[in-house]
């Protein structure tokens, strides 16, 4: 019992040490850089250097204590496990992420704990399946766009021939304006019998207040329809059936001028 304990004890303290190797490697490359580095043997392509130190890390090169001196090495000339020990190139490559990635795949597979395991098979399952989320966006994205901009102006279209409707309906052509987007306020001011500088008012705080509540009362009058179609203008959800309405309604008038004309009968005296 007491040999098992100690094989988990011993497991964890492997799983941990594992781990902050891990956190380690991931650290900004600033908290590596703020210590110095030492080396029993440092080996370049050309040269060796015994008993190093390195004393300075600047982008393209180091410079180095040893046995026989002082000198400064250029970066490229050192092995990529030197130049990854000594923080570069972490975070700057593709090919760096995938060896570190590696790397900590072979470390948490030497553990062989079934934790791990299900650990590494996790990660993997969310890594691909955030890649593929990325792709899917970004061939969804293009075509997502052009759909939402169709729908847009086919709203547009539809609103701005409602706006047509209802000048037409209150003898106000409307005029080109009723297609452009804002300034089809102006002929809709003037379908309900209202001055076209309110259009001003509308971008002037609390001064806004009135033509937003006075419009949809002049404009009702204007179609001839009650005054509760005005107040229906103004609540929301409604507000849209009410314009609606307004909009694809015959006006009073209109109705008044399909009724037949009745026949006057005079008697006429021979």
């Amino acid at each position: 019992m007491r040999m098992n304990a100690l094989r988990v004890h011993y497991s964890a303290l492997k799983a941990l040490a594992a781990l902050a190797v891990i956190v380690w490697l991931m650290l900004p490359s600033s908290a590596a850089w703020a210590q110095e580095d030492r080396f029993a043997v440092l080996q370049t392509r050309t040269v060796a250097y015994t008993n190093v130190t390195v004393t300075t890390k600047a982008k393209n090169y180091i410079f180095i204590l040893h046995a026989g001196g002082m000198t400064s090495l250029k970066v490229a000339e050192l092995p990529m496990e030197i130049q990854q020990q000594l923080g570069y190139g972490l975070a700057e490559s593709k090919g760096s992420t995938n060896r570190a990635a590696a790397w900590a795949s072979r470390e948490m597979a030497k553990l062989g704990m079934p934790e791990a395991k299900v650990l590494k098979s996790q990660l993997k399952q969310t890594w691909s399946s955030r890649e593929s989320a990325l792709a899917s966006m970004a061939r969804i994205g293009p075509k997502l766009i052009l759909a939402v901009s169709g729908v847009m102006l086919l709203l547009h279209l539809f609103y701005s021939y409602c706006c047509l409707l209802i000048c037409r309906k209150t003898g106000k052509p409307p005029g080109i304006l009723v297609w452009v987007p804002v300034l089809q306020l102006i002929p809709m001011l003037r379908a309900a019998g209202m001055s076209g500088w309110w259009f001003l008012a509308y971008f002037v705080p609390l001064l806004n207040l009135v033509p937003t509540i006075l419009w949809p009362l002049k404009i009702a009058k204007a179609r001839g329809k009650s005054v509760w179609v005005g107040v229906l203008l103004l609540l929301p959800i409604t507000n849209v059936f009410a314009f609606l309405y307004l909009a694809f309604s015959d006006s009073v008038a209109d109705k008044d001028d399909e009724r037949p004309e009745p026949n006057i009968m005079t008697l006429q005296t021979a």
